[in-house]
């Protein structure tokens, strides 16, 4: 019965409650009644709870059937799956090691079978990493040399299915949500016995027959996955009483990344019918990196779509950064795809793909090369892709900050600390990634409300270059910074070019010592242009300004682009930073840049004032 009393725009308990006793009052039979009264008052209790409760389930039932808003992992994970988008699971962290093995009684290669475990440690406690292959090695004498052994953190695991024709729709999902699911193998086995075969993942449709030997993987519910097999159309479907044997590594995520020593945990002994040493040392040549957790809801959310978009082609750029991050996100953190006709030194027919790591700051040559060979099955032309790195640039922020003192409780050093890590969260939320731009009005918003007591502040930003050259060896630089530097009164009449600076420099550096052609060190020793173009290296003789080379390079004021010939040095702490002031107070990058923050780079100066 439809009532003009009854409200429905608000569906909380109390206007619920109000609203039904607004409908009863209106009605002749209950004219007057006191729907105080404690009975009543229960009953009406009872239908505002059971309305409301209905209003929240249906709300969120109906949340959970859209991509945009669902919430649950199982319902994201459902909507991935009608767009053919696997999300990513754990990662292992991965190792490249090297070492020697003196054996005894060995005739012929040795062997190193799969899943031969290797034990190291971090602060996060001790892992287990493993071998993905059995490899062989050869030697003329006793001593083998294991060169870029590459290892594998987690163990591995094994899962049986017996194929039942008798089951309807039989399902055969991943035990263990731990799985990294780029280890996965699939072995059927089939005839009692005599038959076994390597079924291989596939992801699409495109050239299966129906008998080709595949598999398919989707996610299921409660964050583990699930084999398919083809239907007798795409792809075969194992025969009756088959056994399946799925293989795979279990993973702790990025919690291994970051080892640097392993000993090797098992006994080669019998597997090579020999006696062999444990190696006396394992050196590690790249430590333990890559490790990743399973994709979270919001990265589903976002990756899926895009990755339906891509067709299972590599044309476009977002074609690109969509099948790159399906594939390798638990590893990249960033992509950035631009063509080569756009290089300083045109490349034509070639794609630049520039990839940053969710660890580290450079991805390691056998990430880059599993992109490239991955890449290379969904390139519609025989396109040639260069895998970069980022090109990092730092900023120097130096902020004067004022605060009224009887708006708050804090010191001036307490204030100081929530600038810098106001600063440090600008940093890690709207930089460091490819395409992000420093946007000062955003960065001294950010400082302003780092506390309710701050009035203003005065903050100037450097462009920073770090530069590590190699120690006793000339080393030469061309880079370019992409923003225009300060110009003012730069080469203005009047101003003389040689050992004399009259102005403030566009270009200056942090100290190192530096060796002149003679071989002579010069202890803190800087590097800044002199106002023409030309980069000088000077240092301070009894405190006079003394050149030591008035040569070292030169600068492009317009855009910022640094070339430095010959710089010859014998120490530095940690790198050389060479500061760029800039033209403007917007910091803009593209292509292969990312700007990055450094705590270490924070300058704050809190000044107290009085209101």
């Amino acid at each position: 019965m439809a009532n003009t009393s009854v409200t429905l725009t608000s569906l909380d308990f109390d206007t619920l409650k109000q609203n039904f006793k607004t409908f009863l009052a209106s009605q002749s039979v209950f004219k007057d009644y006191n729907f105080d009264g404690s009975n009543i008052n229960v009953l009406l209790d009872v239908m505002a709870y059971n309305s409301y409760l209905n209003s929240f389930y249906l709300n969120m039932v109906a949340s959970e059937m859209f991509l945009d808003s669902a919430q649950k992992y199982d319902s994201m994970v459902s909507h991935a799956k009608e767009l053919n988008y696997i999300p990513s699971s754990n990662r292992s962290s991965t190792a490249d090691i090297s070492f020697s093995l003196e054996t005894s009684g060995l005739s012929g290669s040795l062997t190193i079978p799969k899943e031969t475990k290797f034990v190291g440690t971090n602060s996060n406690g001790s892992f287990t990493f493993t071998t993905d292959q059995t490899t062989s090695w050869s030697s003329s004498n006793s001593t083998y040399t294991i060169a870029n052994l590459q290892i594998y953190e987690g163990i591995y695991f094994q899962d049986t299915y017996l194929i039942d024709y008798n089951q309807e729709a039989q399902k055969f999902i991943i035990s263990n949500p731990d799985i990294d699911t780029s280890s996965l193998t699939v072995t059927v086995v089939e005839d009692n016995g005599q038959t076994n075969t390597n079924f291989t993942q596939k992801t699409t449709l495109f050239g299966l027959k129906s008998d080709s030997e595949i598999f398919f993987l989707q996610a299921a519910q409660n964050n583990k996955y699930e084999i398919v097999f083809g239907d007798n159309l795409f792809g075969r479907y194992p025969k009756n009483n088959a056994l399946v044997i799925a293989n795979y590594r279990l993973s702790k995520g990025s919690n291994a990344d970051g080892v640097s020593s392993f000993t090797l945990a098992d006994n080669l002994d019998l597997v090579n019918n020999g006696s062999i040493n444990p190696p006396l040392n394992i050196n590690v040549n790249t430590n333990s990196v890559g490790g990743a957790l399973q994709e979270n809801i919001e990265s589903i959310r976002y990756h899926a779509p895009r990755y339906f978009a891509t067709q299972q082609r590599a044309v476009a750029t977002d074609d690109f950064s969509s099948l790159i991050l399906s594939e390798f996100g638990g590893v990249i953190n960033d992509v950035n795809i631009y063509g080569g006709e756009t290089l300083t030194i045109p490349q034509y027919g070639r794609v630049v793909v520039n990839v940053q790591p969710k660890s580290g700051t450079i991805v390691p040559e056998y990430i880059k090369s599993e992109i490239s060979n991955y890449l290379l099955n969904y390139v519609s032309l025989p396109t040639r892709i260069i895998i970069g790195d980022p090109e990092y640039f730092y900023c120097k922020v130096s902020a004067n900050v004022q605060y009224d003192s009887t708006k708050t409780t804090l010191f001036s050093q307490d204030i100081k600390t929530k600038v810098i890590q106001s600063i440090t969260e600008f940093s890690n939320t709207t930089l460091q990634a490819f395409n992000y731009d420093l946007r000062y009005s955003k960065l001294v918003s950010m400082i302003d409300s780092a506390d309710a007591s701050i009035t203003s502040n005065d903050t100037n930003i450097k462009m920073i270059k770090r530069l590590a050259p190699l120690l006793n060896y000339s080393t030469s630089y061309s880079f370019t910074y992409d923003n225009p530097a300060q110009v003012e009164n730069i080469g203005e009449a009047g101003y003389e070019k040689g050992p004399k600076f009259y102005d403030e420099p566009v270009i200056t550096s942090s100290s190192f010592t530096y060796i002149d052609k003679n071989g002579t060190q010069y202890p803190l020793s800087y590097i800044r242009d002199d106002n023409y173009g030309s980069l000088v290296v000077y240092t301070l003789i009894n405190n006079t300004f003394t050149v030591l080379n008035n040569n070292l390079g030169t600068i492009d004021y317009s855009n910022g682009k640094i070339v430095i010939n010959n710089l010859l040095t014998s120490f530095y702490n940690d790198y050389i930073s060479l500061y760029m002031t800039l033209q403007n107070k917007d910091i803009i990058v593209n292509k292969n840049k990312i700007l990055i923050i450094d705590p270490a780079d924070i300058d704050v100066t809190i000044i107290q004032t009085v209101m």
